[in-house]
C-alpha cells in the first residue's frame, strides 16, 4: 500500500500519532489479564498478523501512485475482537514496516487507518446485525464473514487511497478513480475468500472466533 511505504508531512505524521496513542493505550487496557483465552486462538493471533502483514506486503499499482490490495483487517476484528484486533494490526504493522523497509514516520496514520478504523467498524456492523436480525448460525456466518468484510474492506481501501492520493504528486493522484474502482473490486474477492474462512472457523474451531457465542446463536434445546 502506498501509505506503508510513502512518507507524509510531519504535520499529519505528528497529529495522526496523537489521535492514534489513545486508542492503542486503550486497547490495551481492555484486554489485560486474560489476553487469549487458550492456546489455538494465540497461534491463530500470531498467524493471523504474519498473514495480514504479508497480504500488505503484496501491493497492487505503479511504483509510484495510489496502490492497494488485500488487506484483512475485517477478518482479523471479526476473529478477535476490537481490542485484540486492534493491538495485533499494530504488530502487522510493525512486522511489515521492520521487513519491508515501510515508512515509521506514519506509524500513527497508518495505524488510524488499517487498525483503529476497520477493527471499529467491523465490530460495530457485527454488533448491529446482531442486535436487529435473527440469532441465527447462517445469518451470523453470512452477515459477518461476507456482508461485514465487504463493507470494511471497501471502506479501508477507498480511505487508505483517498489519504494516499492527497500526499501523493498531482500525477499520482490521477489515477484515484480508476484505483477506486479496481479496491472495490478486490475487496469483493476478499470478502468471499474471508467469509469460507470465518465460516470454516465456526464450525471446526468455535474457539477462534472470540465474537461468537455459542449460547445465543446455538441454545441448547
Amino acid at each position: 500500500m502506498a501509505l506503508l511505504h510513502t512518507p507524509v508531512g510531519w504535520q499529519l505524521a505528528w497529529l495522526a500519532a496523537i489521535l492514534f496513542a489513545p486508542i492503542a493505550l486503550w486497547a490495551l487496557v481492555s484486554v489485560r489479564g486474560r489476553f487469549l483465552p487458550d492456546g489455538a486462538a494465540q497461534h491463530a493471533w500470531l498467524a493471523g498478523i504474519v498473514c495480514v502483514a504479508l497480504l500488505w506486503s503484496l501491493p497492487v499499482g505503479p511504483a509510484q501512485g495510489a496502490q492497494f490490495g488485500l488487506l484483512g483487517v475485517a477478518l482479523f476484528s471479526l476473529l478477535f475482537g476490537r481490542a485484540r484486533a486492534i493491538l495485533g494490526l499494530v504488530a502487522a504493522l510493525a512486522v511489515h514496516a521492520a521487513f519491508t523497509g515501510g515508512a515509521w514516520s506514519n506509524f500513527g496514520l497508518n495505524g488510524l487507518l488499517f487498525a483503529a478504523a476497520p477493527a471499529w467498524m467491523a465490530t460495530a456492523l457485527q454488533r448491529r446485525i446482531e442486535a436487529r436480525l435473527p440469532k441465527n448460525l447462517f445469518v451470523f456466518i453470512i452477515g459477518n464473514g461476507l456482508f461485514v468484510v465487504l463493507a470494511t474492506t471497501a471502506a479501508t481501501g477507498v480511505a487508505q487511497l483517498l489519504v494516499a492520493a492527497a500526499v501523493a504528486t498531482p500525477a499520482a493522484a490521477q489515477q484515484l478513480p480508476e484505483a477506486i474502482g479496481y479496491a472495490l473490486l478486490l475487496a469483493w474477492g476478499e470478502a468471499l475468500a474471508s467469509g469460507m474462512i470465518f465460516s470454516a472457523l465456526v464450525i471446526f474451531r468455535p474457539q477462534i472466533v472470540l465474537t461468537y457465542r455459542q449460547d445465543l446463536y446455538l441454545p441448547p434445546r
